[in-house]
């Protein structure tokens, strides 16, 4: 019974290892074909290329009825998350030298409990650095853009969004949603 078995065994391995050598492997996926994906980069919108500025086409990918993303807010929604906040960055005078390259983050948090509510990231910047920053910046949709806020520049060598050991910071606090003319200087470093 058991010498059965066995033969058995092997009569099904020696058909399906054959079988199994004579089949084609399977391409890998065309990189031309992939979608797009829905989700926007971290990054300035400011300098997109014009394609990028135009409205976006219905994504396959969405359930039916979802609105497109990017679409504009819907009607009735607050004032408070359309408003944005504006200004200039700079940097302290002591720390001029360790201004060069790196990624400019700007974080808006609420002034009551300090929970972020926007970010945007830019690359490539020079001091004095024009920044503007609102709802549209939201990194959870559906995220209120109202005020009193705390923003923060930081300028992370690394790139990478959480401060680390060399990066510059600079803080304001108490900023109006609307405000066009606030003034934030990289003053500190992290250690």
């Amino acid at each position: 019974m058991r010498d059965a078995r066995r033969l058995t065994i092997v009569l099904v391995l020696a058909g399906v290892l054959p079988a199994c050598q004579r089949e084609k492997p399977v391409p890998p996926p065309d990189a031309e074909a992939a979608p797009a994906s829905s989700l926007r980069p971290l990054t300035s919108r400011d300098r997109s290329r014009p394609a990028e500025s135009a409205a976006p086409a219905a994504d396959a990918s969405l359930p039916p009825g979802h609105p497109p993303v990017d679409a504009a807010p819907p009607p009735g929604a607050a004032a408070a998350d359309m408003g944005s906040v504006a200004g200039t960055i700079a940097v302290g005078p002591s720390l001029q030298s360790r201004a060069a390259g790196g990624v400019l983050f700007v974080i808006a948090r609420s002034g009551a409990d300090r929970r972020i509510v926007a970010v945007r990231r830019e690359d490539n910047v020079t001091f004095p650095f024009k920044f503007a920053i609102s709802g549209r910046d939201a990194m959870i949709a559906g995220t209120t853009f109202a005020g009193p806020l705390e923003v923060t520049a930081r300028l992370s060598k690394s790139g990478d969004a959480v401060a680390a050991k060399g990066d510059l910071e600079g803080t304001v606090r108490g900023v109006a949603v609307g405000a066009t003319n606030v003034k934030i200087t990289l003053d500190t470093v992290h250690e």
